[in-house]
């Protein structure tokens, strides 16, 4: 089924209540000292498509709206950098029908004017983290071309975690940090003595890490878990599971959240 072929009100209604209730964001202002980076693990878009009776891919073309909404929400409240994981590297392993879908959609919303219109218009430094040699050829092509296109810009940094997994960013740093060491322009002293090189090695080098991850999606009585997320880089992050599916999340529930976390005081150790 393509999305022409759904029942044309129920699914416009669904799309419109989702852009309506991200175009209401709350007045709200963040010291970009205190909170730099917000990263969200987004689950649950298949169970929020089945739950109103919709094939289970379309929760994903109405995430594409909550992350646009979110990009837009952090902007104005002044978080800088966003992470954004939309695929895994185990999600290769779901259905065929799937996981073209899933492709489709994001070859299609990278080049989407509207949807890119935004981060040209906010000057948004876009940045693909995660594997690259398995994503089919469209959409590497898609992401390449909107690197190269966002490179210059620093007022916002948009990151899409796509074939993403914490073990394998770890492997790849690895390889590298190898590579260095076999060439003499690394030593082990200098990762022992300075640990937050390897930082320097991973897909996010450059960017602050995260101060607060959301994942979406938890199921009543779930144990939480991270499923591997930036292990490295969220070693002293602030960590929430919320029951909201991803496309459900709204920017009222974003900044309860937000606001606990500018609550709360980290000892970091001390």
């Amino acid at each position: 089924m393509t999305e022409k072929e759904l029942p044309a009100s129920s699914a416009e209604k669904w799309i419109t209540t989702v852009k309506s209730e991200w175009e209401q964001i709350p007045d709200f202002g963040i010291d970009p000292g205190r909170f730099k980076h917000l990263a969200i693990i987004c689950d649950g878009n298949r169970r929020a498509a089945e739950s109103r009776g919709f094939d289970s891919w379309f929760g994903h073309r109405v995430g594409v709206e909550v992350i646009k909404g979110v990009m837009e929400t952090s902007r104005k409240w002044g978080i800088k950098h966003l992470t954004f994981w939309t695929w895994s590297t185990e999600n290769w392993k779901r259905d065929v029908k799937q996981v073209d879908f899933v492709m489709n959609l994001a070859a299609r919303y990278l080049r989407d004017e509207e949807t890119i219109g935004k981060l040209f218009e906010h000057q948004a430094k876009f940045t693909h983290i995660g594997r690259k040699d398995r994503i089919p050829d469209e959409v590497r092509l898609a992401i390449k071309d909107l690197e190269q296109k966002t490179a210059t810009f620093d007022n916002l940094y948009v990151n899409l975690a796509m074939d993403y997994g914490g073990l394998d960013e770890a492997a790849r740093a690895l390889v590298k940090i190898s590579e260095m060491i076999s060439g003499g322009k690394l030593s082990p002293a200098d990762i022992i003595g300075n640990p937050g090189v390897v930082l320097g090695f991973l897909d996010t080098v450059g960017q602050p890490v995260p101060d607060l991850v959301i994942r979406t999606g938890m199921l009543p009585g779930e144990i939480p878990r991270t499923s591997g997320f930036m292990p490295l880089q969220t070693a002293y992050s602030g960590w929430r599971f919320i029951p909201e599916l991803f496309p459900d999340l709204t920017p009222e529930v974003l900044l309860d959240h937000v606001k606990d976390f500018l609550n709360y005081q980290r000892r970091m150790g001390k």
